[in-house]
């Protein structure tokens, strides 16, 4: 049997909330960076109250805390946190996260990131775990007890990190 042993330590673990999920006008409304070792950044970006469709503005808003940044500080901000390494990003479900991420940046160039994101669903498939299943229990699949704001970006990426840490402690 083969150990599952991760290409880099240097991941840093990302969720997003978008007003939709159509990539030609869904923007990035909330996000969320943890490190490894547990450094958080939580962002509320402005957004066009008008671009929410009737699914976030149920489960995503009244998640929200206030104190919106631009995009342009949020983009700042983001690239501090980050800093010059450019670290993996680690999502529940890349390709949407990658999409609006790109967008925010104004293109890959940009990015303070990877290019390549780490798609913690297909890491689940692959080792034989339903990916929805993730979704549905959240770290009980795990072993994780953690209670909180399911589509909160905050809770998300903090939880993802813990579970892809108890993961790869029990696949192992």
């Amino acid at each position: 049997m083969s150990t599952i042993r991760p290409f880099s330590d240097n991941v840093v673990f990302m969720d997003a909330e978008f007003t939709s999920l159509d990539p030609y006008v869904g923007e990035i409304i909330s996000l969320a960076l943890v490190k490894a070792d547990g450094e958080e950044l939580y962002l509320e970006l402005e957004f066009d109250e008008k671009l929410l469709n009737d699914w976030t503005k149920e489960n995503v808003v009244p998640h929200l805390r206030g104190g919106k940044v631009s995009r342009e500080g949020a983009c700042r901000q983001i690239c501090e946190f980050l800093g010059d390494n450019k670290p993996f990003l680690l999502t529940y479900v890349s390709q949407f996260d990658t999409v609006f991420w790109h967008k925010l940046f104004g293109g890959i160039e940009k990015n303070p990131a990877h290019w390549i994101v780490v798609d913690f669903a297909s890491f689940l498939f692959f080792n034989g775990i339903d990916p929805e299943r993730y979704l549905n229990e959240q770290g009980k699949l795990f072993g994780i007890s953690e209670e909180g704001e399911q589509h909160n970006a905050l809770y998300d990426a903090r939880l993802l990190r813990k579970s892809y840490c108890a993961a790869l402690k029990q696949l192992s």
